[in-house]
């Protein structure tokens, strides 16, 4: 490889805050409004022009998941907060049953409601923003992240805080620092498949419904007639066999996955559809992030053409948009003070320095192959411990979202927008209870931080709660078969739910 040198430069500072979020997704947004709340000066980082990241940017839709089997809401919060402000707006069902039988609940929205009340939300906190910046590298004096450097179109600057919330998604700033990660599974780095979200509109809904019942044998668990014309928003998963077929006669992109997803949005005769998928794709590679832009757009075209032709209710239906960018589920885990496994997650477990919790399934779309690792949401619900937020060898940067201290198979749960979300609320708070005194990262006192967090309305196990469940979402079936949607639980008699 060749090289060529730059010239050093003194850059200007541009900003010295108590807090800098880095990466306005879930976890960011659940972080810098936390933190502005209970007091800290923040700023907000965002390489594009809104924010939300995966719920806006790659259009990932919908949430999931804020409830339990029982219909009991475990994720409340500003998570919970984001979703009653959505309803108002009419940019959200709510919480709805699932269809698809595979979650406790499922939360659908409109993107773009979405884009405007995250602005709203984080303005409405105090936060500072800044847009259309990247986060290329850091200095370090000792243990702490001194600056954090920055580019957008005013050049080439440099960032003070006092500490660093790294909510990249892909842990940037830790791995920037020095910190130690590992990629994807711990045996061979080999990490779960991106997909690109894209919506359809100018569906014929009742036609769509007409057809599910008309063939209910090829849809997952076989929805009755009540069952889908009670749903509030359609949820369709399934025809595995027929996509099998369209992909031997070249009607279906061979590379995608091998079934068909899709929820309903707000709007009417609109859904969101997760059925493109590229395997083999290192989401901190640019050459392999170009590869599966171009891909993956060529596969929704081809998927929407099939779904035009095999399903009713598509014939007059059209793209409307595809994600600004591919959705990528998972690179970089931090090698935290504490990982999370997958049999905390199985085990309803808590932890004494719990922040935030889970009920989302073990989902592992498959590096390699076709079945997808699926347990179902809900049956278990644990807590995702602030020590997997603590990057070995940093004293004053956190990790929060995705990218926390975890197994490849424990991530498939903890990695969901809502999940993230509550992670970066937790986050925000430990950092704020730090700013009158200073200190490290590990001298916060997590007894404190769940003390604030359930009085600002989050849920912790075993806290008193006096919320009752919800009846409408809990989750009568049983677990059924996964043959028509390609999934398979391996962990089936490890769930104590």
């Amino acid at each position: 490889m060749q090289f060529i040198e730059e010239a050093p430069k003194k850059l200007p500072i541009y900003a010295s805050p108590d807090v800098l979020v880095v990466g306005a997704g879930p976890a960011g947004i659940g972080a810098a409004i936390s933190a502005a709340r209970n007091g800290a000066k923040v700023m907000l980082l965002e390489r594009y022009g809104f924010l939300g990241g995966n719920l806006t940017i790659a259009m990932v839709n919908p949430m999931f998941t804020f409830h339990d089997v029982k219909g009991k809401q475990v994720i409340r919060g500003i998570a919970g907060e984001l979703v009653d402000r959505l309803v108002q707006l009419k940019s959200s069902q709510g919480h709805v049953t699932d269809l698809t039988f595979d979650n406790a609940s499922m939360t659908p929205f409109d993107p773009e409601g979405m884009k405007y009340l995250l602005f709203r939300m984080v303005t409405e906190a105090g936060v500072e923003l800044l847009l259309h910046s990247w986060a290329v590298g850091v200095t370090r004096e000792g243990s702490r992240v001194s600056s954090v450097i920055i580019e957008n179109k005013s050049g080439r600057q440099a960032i003070v805080p006092k500490y660093v919330i790294d909510c990249s998604a892909d842990a940037d700033i830790a791995a920037m620092a020095g910190a130690p990660f590992v990629k994807g599974r711990e045996e061979d780095g080999a990490m779960q498949p991106v997909t690109l979200f894209f919506r359809i509109g100018g569906i014929d809904m009742g036609n769509l419904r007409h057809w599910m019942k008309n063939n209910r044998d090829l849809l997952k668990d076989s929805p009755t007639d009540e069952e889908i014309d009670s749903s509030k928003a359609i949820a369709f998963l399934g025809l595995n066999q027929l996509v099998k077929m369209g992909m031997e006669k070249g009607e279906f992109p061979k590379d995608a996955a091998p079934r068909i997803l899709f929820y309903e949005l707000p709007q009417e005769g609109q859904i969101a559809v997760n059925a493109t998928r590229l395997q083999g794709i290192d989401g901190t590679n640019a050459a392999d992030l170009t590869r599966a832009e171009v891909e993956t757009r060529v596969q929704a075209w081809e998927i929407h053409k099939f779904l035009q032709k095999y399903v009713g209710g598509f014939e007059r239906s059209y793209i409307l948009d595809t994600g600004a960018q591919v959705g990528v589920r998972e690179t970089r885990h931090i090698r935290g003070d504490y990982q999370l496994t997958e049999q905390d997650v199985l085990a309803n477990r808590a932890f004494d320095d719990g922040i935030a919790c889970g009920t989302f399934a073990i989902d592992i779309h498959p590096p390699e192959g076709e079945q997808q690792v699926f347990t179902g949401s809900g049956k278990a619900v644990y807590e995702v411990p602030y020590r997997t937020l603590l990057p070995q060898g940093l004293d004053n940067v956190l990790v929060a979202g995705r990218s926390i201290s975890a197994t490849h198979a424990a991530f498939g749960s903890s990695r969901v927008m809502a999940t993230c979300m509550a992670i970066g609320q937790g986050a925000g708070i430990a950092i704020a209870n730090l700013i009158p005194k200073g200190g490290d990262v590990r001298s916060v006192n997590v007894g404190d931080v769940r003390a604030k967090l359930i009085a600002q309305g989050q849920y912790l196990l075993g806290m008193a709660d006096d919320q009752p469940a919800d009846p409408t979402l809990a989750l009568n079936k049983g677990e059924g078969s996964g043959a028509a949607a390609s999934h398979y639980n391996p962990f089936k008699d490890q769930t104590h739910g």
